[in-house]
């Protein structure tokens, strides 16, 4: 645990415009470096303020939320407000969560005309050799200046984060994403409100897809899986989030659809005590929370081998792949989850892993790294 002999000051700086597992993950971390006795201040756009609100942080108004556009343009307005906050706060460290590998470049380039420690964290970042398109000469300059010390929640995403900023090979270290075990609940009780809940009978078949309806979560194969686990269970399945895809969701699953959208909830606890599997069909992933959260509750997944990357080759051992693009397939695997027999084994594998995979150990490990800081802030590499 680090302790301090007086409030050290932490300034967080949010480039998201909406709240996701990014978002979650850094709250986490800054939760846990109050608890610690440092002084924390979240710097975000308005969006995230009644999400931040309430848990004892400074909360500071600050247009970082990155806008796609011109990245020149999106770079000094983020640089700005981020400029505005360092003057604000005066802060001892720093950190920036990176929900995309180009949406922070104004805020490195503050931080690093600043000089401030950082600790950059890396939650996502796209396969391939092309670079995301808000990476200008600017923000790569920016990056290679910083007093940072940068961290990325997978191993994949590590890698292709230093291609992309051109960072030396083993700059970007990682730390898995953690999870608390569950609180007890009633399964049967759980499964029966969920039930209710979805107007379904008491012995249906119930997936959940738990997460942002977006492209990149498989979203958009909601509509026509569920069909497809219908017809092969008679279940349905049960959607929990929001994102840019709701409203075509809602309009491909009308009343007496298989797959029925419950919005975003801020609990899932109950969600995964109630239902039968929890279904992943990414197209990309870091290191998914709700894989972690459904093995806490032994869950058996379907997912995508994209969606499990972050596990390598013991991702087949842990829950049942397919490829998203084949919706049979993926109904199949599915399918299999509800055959205790086959899906045991696995639910188990996955059950150990998320138990050593602590969110109490994993806040410890953010909290070492700005300790680390605090005694001896990396410098910039000579030019």
């Amino acid at each position: 645990m680090l302790t301090t002999s007086r409030a050290r000051r932490l300034l967080v700086l949010l480039p998201s415009g909406r709240f996701g597992g990014a978002e979650a993950h850094t709250l986490r971390v800054a939760d846990a470096a109050a608890a610690a006795g440092m002084a924390v201040t979240l710097a975000a756009g308005s969006a995230l303020h009644p999400v931040l609100e309430g848990r004892g942080h400074r909360i500071m108004d600050a247009a970082l939320a990155w806008r796609r556009g011109l990245p020149e343009t999106a770079r000094r307005t983020q640089a700005e407000a981020a400029r505005t906050a360092l003057v604000a706060s005066s802060p001892e460290l720093a950190l920036l969560p990176l929900p995309w590998p180009d949406q922070a470049g104004g805020a490195m380039e503050a931080l690093a005309e600043a000089g401030t420690p950082s600790l950059v964290v890396s939650h996502l970042a796209p396969p391939g050799d092309q670079a995301p398109a808000g990476l200008d000469p600017e923000a790569l300059a920016a990056a290679a200046a910083m007093r940072a010390d940068w961290v990325a929640v997978s191993a994949p995403t590590a890698a292709r984060l230093e291609r992309f900023l051109r960072l030396p090979p083993g700059r970007v270290t990682t730390i898995p994403n953690g999870v608390d075990p569950p609180a007890p609940l009633d399964r049967a009780a759980a499964r029966t409100a969920l039930r209710a809940l979805l107007g379904v009978s008491p012995e249906t078949p119930v997936a959940l897809f738990l997460g942002r309806l977006d492209a990149a979560k498989g979203a958009d194969h909601l509509p026509e899986l569920a069909q497809a686990f219908a017809r092969r269970t008679g279940g349905v399945i049960a959607c929990a989030g929001a994102g840019t895809l709701e409203e075509t969701l809602r309009r491909a699953a009308p009343v007496g659809h298989p797959l029925r959208l419950l919005g975003r909830l801020a609990d899932p606890a109950p969600l995964l005590a109630g239902a039968d599997l929890l279904a992943l069909p990414s197209r990309l992933e870091g290191a998914p929370l709700a894989f972690l959260e459904a093995a806490g509750h032994l869950l058996p997944v379907a997912a995508s081998p994209a969606a499990l990357e972050a596990l390598g080759n013991a991702a087949p051992g842990m829950a049942f792949l397919a490829d998203p693009e084949d919706l049979a397939a993926m109904a199949d695997a599915l399918a299999a989850c509800l055959d205790p027999a086959i899906a045991g084994p696995r639910t188990e594998a996955a059950w150990r892993l998320a138990a050593s995979w602590d969110g109490a150990a994993m806040a410890d490990r953010y909290l070492a790294r700005l300790r680390g800081l605090l005694l001896g802030a990396p410098r910039a590499p000579a030019a």
